[in-house]
């Protein structure tokens, strides 16, 4: 490990240490390999003073334990019927992966407790079916984990649920870790399970809104399996019950939980609903920042050398894009009222964040800033990136004539032989 990693690790530690996590371990991954790594991960993450709260799956061991018994399931993963049969065996297969559980824990020298602290009824007849024993969280007792959490203790979450008369329901594992997220106040949510989310070329997916989330999750291809789905519209609804967010990691990797919460990149995909990102404009003490961020592409001619003193003599111009707390992009709009112009420069992404559709984002934001000038053309000057702003935001190829005098005079002075593209703004 680099020195420069252990900094940007140490950078979370102030903001993480004594939030809550709530840690989802699908059914799919707790019998993989690298699940002794995720429990170090768990380890790590309990001696920072982060609260852990741990919620599990069941489906796959349940679906196993009813092939080795040649019994008939009414549902595996508690989003359908639960007959009689299909509650005793998902009762036994869950208790041995409290059991599991509760070992690896312990081997990762963390300590560990199970409660009744989720508190459900009976999902009841849903589009003409009864759904027997499968149940709905009235609430989650959190005085109880709290008091857990308090003595240094993991509690872990069966996906069951408790009625006041004693009767113990099976109730869908996101939707608990969910209903106990939002009830402990979570910072996040993590989801650990097998493979990651992927757009349709099979990219991981980086990061998504609460809309985009709930879009995606509308959009689940015919004939695969629609776990994932149905996990990423509980995480928007986490998100949008006051968890500011949820992170979805392939507990495969060795990285999954350190690699997603201690780096800008992240290894996962998240899914937001607080400020995660926001354009703004600069400030004066971003002056040093903006100038370390754009460096490089100033040394290799990507952009215009600009002084301190420049940029804080038209600061105004300038804008920033945070992520995550960071300035990770910059771009500057500048008007031209006379001739109804506005310009778009200084665009820059950080390479870590290349391919994330900030670029777009900055541009879009610059040309809403240039119609609020009244401009009814924007305008850009490029040396190298004149085929992203043709391919994919629209510009075309410009005459000369179009400039103001006075840029069209800097333009010749600066002999850089840059392009003009230009777009007309409509609406």
């Amino acid at each position: 490990m680099k020195y420069d990693d252990i900094r940007g690790i140490l950078r979370y530690v102030p903001q993480f240490r004594g939030q809550t996590f709530v840690v989802l371990i699908d059914s799919g991954i707790i019998e993989h390999e690298n699940m002794a790594n995720v429990m170090l991960d768990l380890a790590v993450l309990h001696s920072l003073s982060i609260r852990l709260v741990v919620v599990f799956g069941a489906r796959h061991q349940i679906a196993e334990l009813a092939r080795k018994r040649g019994v008939p399931l009414s549902n595996s993963d508690a989003t359908g019927v639960t007959d009689d049969v299909t509650l005793e065996v998902a009762l036994d297969a869950i208790s041995r992966l409290t059991t599991n559980l509760m070992q690896q824990l312990t081997v990762a020298g963390l300590r560990a407790g199970v409660s009744n602290a989720v508190m459900a009824h009976p999902a009841g007849v849903i589009r003409g079916r009864d759904l027997g024993s499968t149940g709905t969280v009235d609430r989650v007792e959190t005085k109880v984990l709290k008091l857990f959490i308090d003595e240094g203790v993991i509690p872990i979450v069966p996906p069951l649920g408790y009625e006041r008369q004693g009767r113990v329901l099976r109730i869908n594992s996101a939707a608990t870790a969910v209903d106990t997220a939002i009830a402990l106040g979570a910072s996040k949510l993590l989801f650990v399970g097998p493979g990651a989310i992927e757009d349709s070329q099979g990219a991981r997916i980086r990061q998504l809104s609460v809309e985009e989330a709930k879009a995606l999750a509308d959009q689940a291809p015919e004939g695969v399996d629609s776990l994932k789905y149905v996990q990423i519209r509980h995480a928007a609804r986490a998100c949008e019950g006051g968890v500011p967010r949820a992170h979805f990691l392939d507990g495969r990797t060795d990285d999954a939980l350190l690699g997603e919460l201690f780096s800008i990149e992240g290894v996962g995909t998240m899914i937001y609903a607080d400020a995660y990102q926001q354009i703004r404009a600069a400030r004066r003490m971003d002056v040093p920042g903006i100038m370390q961020l754009v460096k490089r592409a100033v040394d290799d001619e990507e952009l215009v050398s600009r002084s301190r003193h420049e940029i804080r003599e038209s600061l105004g111009d300038y804008f920033v894009l945070e992520v995550d707390g960071q300035i990770v992009g910059t771009v500057s709009v500048h008007s031209y009222p006379e001739e109804k112009l506005a310009e778009v420069g200084f665009l820059y992404i950080k390479r870590t964040h290349e391919g994330m559709g900030f670029g777009r984002k900055l541009v879009s934001f610059a040309e809403r800033r240039a119609r609020a000038f009244g401009a009814k053309t924007i305008f850009a000057l490029s040396t190298q990136a004149y085929n992203f702003f043709e391919n994919k935001l629209g510009f075309l190829p410009a005459d000369d004539a179009l400039l103001p005098p006075d840029r069209l005079e800097k333009l010749r002075k600066s002999g850089r032989n840059s392009r003009l593209m230009a777009k007309v703004l409509r609406g």
